[in-house]
């Protein structure tokens, strides 16, 4: 059973959604949501959400992102995209697993949820394209910026004597050596 939450500021969207939900048999409508506070309140409730680019409480990839943080099992739908390539690109980064198009038939909608679902995605021609280049573009970057970002603040983070120790270790020092060069016991 696909168990969907609604996110959308609109009630009388969030109702006519409902409906159309309703509607299917391997479908569990676990609530809907017109603010952050009720979203988080439903996320445990779901595997899947649908949520409006227009969702109030702040930026949308912020959210989404903050979603797959917490809940990184759980597939998101961005509701009521238009088909600009690199906007859909930037949700997807944002943790997206698709997204609905504006003009898109509720058939087309459920295509795709049920396509999350299963863990997979259905995209138009024209975002695969772009999807592509993007995953060239990333291909070669000697450091991803994720991974630059988490570097530096976990050095950040370090004590004093722990950049001592890091230093020594980015020489090639032994733990014996380095115990030896800091007066401290090898076990430490």
């Amino acid at each position: 059973m696909i168990r969907v939450v609604l996110a959308h500021p609109s009630s009388l969207v969030c109702d006519l959604l409902r409906k159309t939900l309703n509607n299917e048999e391997d479908v569990y409508l676990a609530g809907s949501a017109n603010t952050i506070e009720e979203l988080e309140f439903l996320l445990p409730h779901t595997n899947i959400v649908l949520i409006s680019k227009e969702f109030e409480g702040g930026d949308i990839t912020n959210i989404l992102q903050d979603i797959r943080e917490k809940y990184p099992e759980i597939k998101l739908l961005v509701l009521e995209v238009a088909e600009e390539p690199g906007l859909i690109i930037k949700y997807i980064e944002a943790g997206a697993d698709g997204y609905i198009l504006e003009d898109e038939s509720v058939e087309k909608m459920m295509g795709k949820v049920r396509a999350s679902d299963e863990d997979e995605a259905l995209v138009s021609p024209a975002v695969a394209a772009v999807l592509m280049d993007r995953l060239a573009e990333l291909a070669n970057i000697d450091t991803p910026l994720a991974f630059m970002e988490a570097r530096d603040n976990m050095i950040d983070k370090l004590t004093s004597r722990e950049e001592e120790v890091l230093e020594l270790v980015a020489e090639g020092c032994t733990n014996k050596e380095i115990a030896g060069e800091l007066f401290i016991e090898c076990g430490t």
